[in-house]
């Protein structure tokens, strides 16, 4: 991929124009563009050798990337929610010094950028700079033992990854359900699944523990309508896009064991580099 043209100057529409307005010295959205952005756009040059220089297909602006993953794990908000603030909210766009209306692009792009940045050992990318500029600016102490981890900020979101495909592809195989198939006839809902998996989301920054608690559960959960999914073979649900993308991801995802009173999510050696990474 070959690298956009890069300016960290602000634009006549950018959001930059309203900070007096809307965002007073104490608002995190204007710290972080103002000691947060800055040393990102400075380190860039640090991480041009992860893309090609004159060909390939257009790449997204890898400081956008970056700093759009950091305020995912500052306002917990995976990557398939991570473009909703790109177009909506103006303390992103103030804080990544993006004018509005900017194009956005697909949820699945972060993920690309961050095996980009492993592949090429740059996992740290920036936050070596980043608490020089804190402690520059006084907001941490020299001597403090508080860290900025981009491994564990990272690897938060990639945890959050296989639950958030699961959930996902539950979610629109419901809603796909309930548009096709007659109340009287299909499966319960309302409860719990509608609940669970169309009004609900999942924090990714919960614990290991509680996240895979919810993978064993989403698994669980999707047996069972997979299984009326076979009783009802010739139907238009079963035959539907969401519901074959829903048995797919459950076969890539989980494993089902004699005996086990629930199916088993497989561990990262059994998984495929070819599974579903995104339902839609």
């Amino acid at each position: 991929m070959s690298l956009p043209a890069f300016s960290t100057q602000a634009e006549l529409f950018s959001t930059a124009g309203l900070s007096a307005s809307l965002f007073p010295e104490s608002d995190r959205y204007r710290l972080f563009a103002k000691w947060v952005y800055p040393p990102l756009a400075r380190a860039r040059a640090t991480w041009e050798g992860c893309y090609c220089a004159d060909h390939g297909r257009g790449a997204i602006e890898p400081v956008l990337l970056l700093g759009v993953s950091i305020l995912q794990d500052l306002d917990g908000v995976p990557d398939r929610q991570a473009v909703d603030p790109l177009r909506y909210h103006a303390g992103w766009n103030f804080a990544l010094n993006r004018p509005l209306g900017d194009p956005v692009f697909h949820p699945t792009r972060l993920v690309n950028f961050r095996s980009r940045l492993e592949a090429h050992q740059q996992i740290a990318l920036g936050f070596t700079t980043i608490p020089a500029a804190l402690e520059e600016a006084g907001w941490v102490s020299r001597q403090s033992r508080q860290r900025l981890d981009s491994t564990q900020m990272f690897g938060r979101v990639a945890r959050m990854s296989r639950l958030d495909c699961v959930r996902e592809s539950l979610r629109l195989a419901l809603q796909e359900l309930e548009g096709t198939v007659p109340s009287e006839t299909r499966p319960v809902l309302r409860s719990p699944w509608w609940e669970r998996y169309v009004e609900s989301q999942a924090d990714y920054r919960a614990s290991t523990e509680t996240l895979a608690r919810k993978m064993v559960q989403a698994g669980a959960d999707a047996q069972p309508l997979l299984g009326w999914r076979q009783s009802q073979a010739q139907s238009e649900w079963a035959q539907g896009p969401q519901a074959q993308w829903l048995a797919r991801v459950f076969g890539e995802e989980f494993e089902v064991v004699a005996g086990a009173g629930a199916p088993v999510p497989k561990t990262p050696e059994q998984l495929s580099s070819a599974r579903v990474q995104n339902p839609h």
